[in-house]
C-alpha cells in the first residue's frame, strides 16, 4: 500500500478533530477523501504530509513513517487555503518552490509543469494579476515540481470554471496513467466520481463509508423499463421474482425495479421477450456518489 493508516487520530486542545481513521490506498490509484466541512479531511491530509503529527494511531506513506524526509521528497501537496506572493512572477514562484523542494532551478522543468496546467506563456506576469483559477492551476504546477510519486490535492478545483475543472481532471487521469498516486479531497462529487477508483467518506472525524468506487455505486441498482402494456401474469412474476416493491406501469409505459445486481437485467429481458412484451428500453441506473454521500452523512448527523 502506498498509504496505510490505522487508528489515525488528532485532538486539538481537548477537541477531537479526527478519530481512529483507517486508510489503505494502493499505488497508482486516484483516491477520493470526502466529507462535509469540518469533518477532519484537511487535518488527515496534514498528518499524511507530516505537517501535523497524530495524537494516536500509526501510518506509513510511500513505505515510510509519517514525517519522514525521504517520503516527503516524493510528495506533491496543494493545500486548500493558500496565498502566493503577489509580487512574484510565475517563474519566480516556481523557482522559489523548487528551492523548498531542494531542487535546482530548471527552466525546462518549469516549462513542463506550466504546459501541463495550461499556463505556458503566462509565467512572466506577476501572480497578483492572475485570476483565482490561474492561481489554482499555478499551485498545482508547484505541487508537480518534484515529479511526485504521491500527489495530495486539497480542493484543487474550488476556484475553477468548467473548462478549468476539465483540465484538472485530465491532468489527474494522465498522472495516473504515468503511475502517480493522487489523493484527492473535493466537494465537487461529480468530479470525484469521474476520476477516483476508491473513496473514503468521513463525518465528524470518523470514517462512515469506504471502498472501491464501483462497489459503492453498485450497491443498489434500479432498472427503468419502457415497454408495451405488461400483462398481470408477467407483472406478478416480476414482483415475486425480482422486486416486491415494483410499482404498476405508468401512463408513459415506464416502470422501475430495484435489483440486487446488474446481472439480473438479462433475465428480465429474457422474461419479457418470452412473454411477447414489446421492449423499447431497458436502462440500469446506479446511485450517484452524491446520493451515497448525502445518505451516509445525513445518517451520521442524525445519530
Amino acid at each position: 500500500m502506498l498509504i496505510e493508516a490505522e487508528g489515525l487520530s488528532k485532538i486539538y486542545y481537548g477537541k477531537v478533530a479526527v478519530e481512529s481513521v483507517d486508510l489503505a490506498v494502493q499505488k497508482g490509484q486516484v483516491y477520493g477523501f470526502l466529507g462535509p466541512n469540518g469533518a477532519g479531511k484537511s487535518t488527515c491530509i496534514k498528518m499524511l504530509t507530516g505537517l501535523v503529527f497524530p495524537t494516536a494511531g500509526k501510518a506509513t506513506v510511500l513505505g515510510r513513517p509519517l514525517g519522514d524526509a525521504k517520503a516527503r521528497e516524493k510528495m506533491g501537496y496543494l493545500p486548500e487555503l493558500f496565498r502566493f506572493q503577489e509580487w512574484m512572477t510565475g517563474t519566480d514562484l516556481l523557482d522559489f518552490h523548487s528551492s523548498l523542494y531542494r531542487l535546482k532551478k530548471d527552466p525546462a522543468r518549469n516549462k513542463r509543469v506550466l504546459e501541463r496546467v495550461g499556463l505556458l506563456g503566462q509565467e512572466k506576469f506577476k501572480v497578483g494579476t492572475y485570476s483565482k483559477g490561474m492561481q489554482q492551476r499555478l499551485g498545482i504546477a508547484c505541487a508537480l515540481l518534484p515529479d511526485p510519486e504521491l500527489l495530495l490535492l486539497d480542493e484543487p478545483t474550488s476556484a475553477l470554471d468548467p473548462v478549468g475543472r476539465k483540465l484538472v481532471r485530465d491532468i489527474i487521469l494522465s498522472l495516473q496513467r504515468e503511475g502517480t498516486t493522487v489523493f484527492l479531497n473535493s466537494h465537487l462529487l461529480s468530479e470525484v466520481e469521474a476520476v477516483c477508483n476508491g473513496i473514503t467518506i468521513i463525518s465528524k472525524g470518523v470514517v462512515v463509508k469506504s471502498g472501491s468506487m464501483s462497489d459503492i455505486l453498485q450497491e443498489k441498482v434500479s432498472l427503468s423499463i419502457k415497454c408495451s402494456n405488461i400483462s398481470e401474469s408477467v407483472y406478478s412474476i416480476l414482483k415475486n421474482r425480482f422486486d416486491a416493491s415494483i410499482k404498476p406501469q405508468g401512463s408513459d409505459g415506464e416502470l422501475f425495479l430495484k435489483l440486487n445486481s446488474k446481472d439480473e437485467v438479462p433475465d428480465i429481458a429474457e422474461l419479457l421477450a418470452a412473454s411477447s412484451v414489446r421492449i423499447f428500453e431497458l436502462t440500469p441506473r446506479h446511485e450517484t456518489l452524491e446520493s451515497v454521500f448525502l445518505k451516509v452523512v445525513d445518517k451520521e448527523a442524525d445519530a
